[in-house]
This record gives structure tokens, sequence and C-alpha cells, in this order.
């Protein structure tokens, strides 16, 4: 009977050692939790601290002389940035004149029934057309 009594016991003892080491771990767990929101607020607050220094020296005012250079490196990227904007919208304006033009080109002459043309290329359509017989695209 003791042996059986030896077994309960170490069971017992097996499953408060594992209940203890759960708890632990769990502990351990929303620690290193607070400890990652602590790190992503000091993380946002230097953000804001780099948009603060940025909008000093956008408004002329003195600014750390160690911060100069970074922020005249942001100054130069949002040119850039500018810059490369404005390609993408003189493309957009071309390629909007291109289908202008040849939409034109392809009119129709008088009589010959067609009175729409295609989104995709601008090629004439006769009534009633769905995909268009020069590009294929789906008329709307």
């Amino acid at each position: 009977m003791a042996f059986f009594q030896d077994i309960g016991k170490k069971i017992t003892e097996g499953v408060q050692d594992a209940s203890k080491k759960t708890t632990e771990l769990i502990e351990v767990n929303k620690l290193k939790s607070s400890i990652s929101s602590e790190k992503d607020a000091i993380n946002a607050t230097k953000i804001q601290m780099g948009d603060k220094i940025f909008a000093m020296f956008n408004a002329g005012e003195a600014i750390p002389e160690n911060m100069t250079e970074d922020v005249q490196s942001i100054t130069a990227r949002l040119e850039k940035i500018s810059e490369l904007e404005g390609k993408i919208e003189e493309i957009r304006l071309a390629s909007e004149a291109e289908k202008a033009s040849r939409a034109a080109a392809a009119a129709p002459a008088a009589g010959t029934g067609a009175t729409r043309f295609c989104i995709g290329c601008g090629a004439p359509l006769a009534e009633g057309t769905v995909f268009c017989g020069k590009c294929g695209k789906k008329q709307e």
C-alpha cells in the first residue's frame, strides 16, 4: 500500500510543479509583453520628436546642430519624391493625350454608324460591340 501512496505523492508533486512552471511562464510572457509595449511607446515618441524637429527646421527655427544633416537629407528626399511624382503625372498626361489623338484619328467618316470608341485603345466601335476588335478590351 505504501508503494501506491508514494506514487500518488509523486504524481501530486509533479502536477504542482507543472502548475507552478505554467504560472511562471504566463507571468514572464506578460512581463515580456509589457516590455514590448514600452519599447513601442518609446519608438513612437522618437518619431514624434523627429517630426517636431523637422517642423522647427521648416519654420526656420534653430535646431540642434547635430541634426541639421538629417533634416537636410529628409528635405532632399522630399524634393526627389516631388520630382518623381511630377514625372508620373507627365506620363499620365502624355498617355491620355495619345489616347485622345488615336481616338480622333480613328474617328469614322460620316455615315459609317460608329458612335463609340474603345476605352482601351480608342478604336471606333460598331453599335452593340462588347469587346474591341483591335485590342480585345471589354467595353463598359
